[in-house]
């Protein structure tokens, strides 16, 4: 009949609103994993934000190490120069996502702060005072001065007896609370090479007891929000160390500022100011008169 009425079994098309079972599976499930993905996404920060320190003589070199680092897991980086206190508020609020370097007590102050374990830089703990400077100083003798130190270095912190801590804002107010009598000695934590730089304050040069008080290594550290971060970025530091390329950065810096002939120049509120001495050339004799 359907042959006679020029009707052939054609297909009926398919209905345009009407999914197959399997396509509609593989939308949800498409659906599902970018929704799921989609937060983490959202969560990765368009550049990282790192605090250094208001103190800058050290820093150029681990800025260097670090941009490098956290580009070989293609992040780029911005550093924040604040004093220690504020960068602990920022931290720990999570408008900071990491900082540059910090000693090992730091990591166990702060749990909030995971450690990328690749050490970075290798400091000493010294003491300043107006001259003359003793031999040595031992951390027991401490308790009988006024010490002072840039508020929140744990480092220089864990030496000083409670009663005889002076918090300053910068290393440079510490230099300058010794300098002008208000403190005793100032705890500086520094490199052995930057140690011999001789310091300038405006009322005279101070002198350093030989002798360090202690020795601190320092690491990176992420905010626990990024810890995710802190495997790939160990594996990036831990290459660069085994390269060499840590310890010729920081030979680099040392040549060149020995190079330079530099003093340091203590400045109210400032980061210590490495001055380059200039030296004077010998006065030259007349040049003859023309006959």
């Amino acid at each position: 009949m359907r042959a006679a009425l020029g009707l052939h079994n054609r297909p009926m098309p398919a209905c345009p609103l009407r999914t197959p079972a399997s396509l509609g599976r593989r939308l949800m499930l498409l659906a599902a994993v970018t929704l799921a993905a989609s937060p983490a996404r959202a969560q990765e920060p368009a550049t990282v934000n790192i605090a250094t320190n208001v103190e800058r003589s050290y820093m150029p070199p681990a800025e260097a190490l670090l941009r490098k680092a956290y580009a070989s897991i293609g992040l780029p980086v911005e550093f924040m120069a604040w004093p220690l206190p504020r960068t602990q508020v920022e931290l720990r609020s999570g408008r900071v996502d990491a900082v540059a370097m910090r000693v090992e007590a730091y990591f166990e102050q702060k749990p909030f702060v995971r450690k990328v374990d690749v050490p970075l830089l290798n400091l000493l703990v010294y003491a300043y005072g107006r001259p003359p400077c003793p031999s040595a100083l031992p951390a027991e003798e401490l308790a009988r001065y006024r010490v002072t130190y840039q508020r929140g270095m744990v480092a220089a912190e864990a030496l000083i007896p409670e009663a005889a801590r002076l918090p300053a804002n910068t290393p440079s107010d510490a230099f300058l609370n010794v300098s002008s009598g208000t403190a005793d000695y100032a705890l500086m934590l520094t490199t052995p090479w930057m140690a011999e730089i001789p310091v300038d304050t405006r009322h005279g040069t101070l002198c350093r007891v030989p002798a360090p008080l202690s020795r601190a290594t320092l690491f990176h550290g992420v905010h626990e929000s990024h810890a995710a971060w802190v495997a790939p970025l160990e594996q990036a530091l831990r290459g660069m160390r085994e390269r060499g390329e840590i310890q010729q950065t920081w030979a680099d810096y040392e040549r060149q500022t020995a190079q330079q002939n530099s003093r340091i120049q203590a400045q109210p509120g400032r980061s210590l100011n490495l001055t380059p001495i200039t030296p004077v050339a010998p006065a030259s004799a007349p040049a003859p008169r023309r006959q």
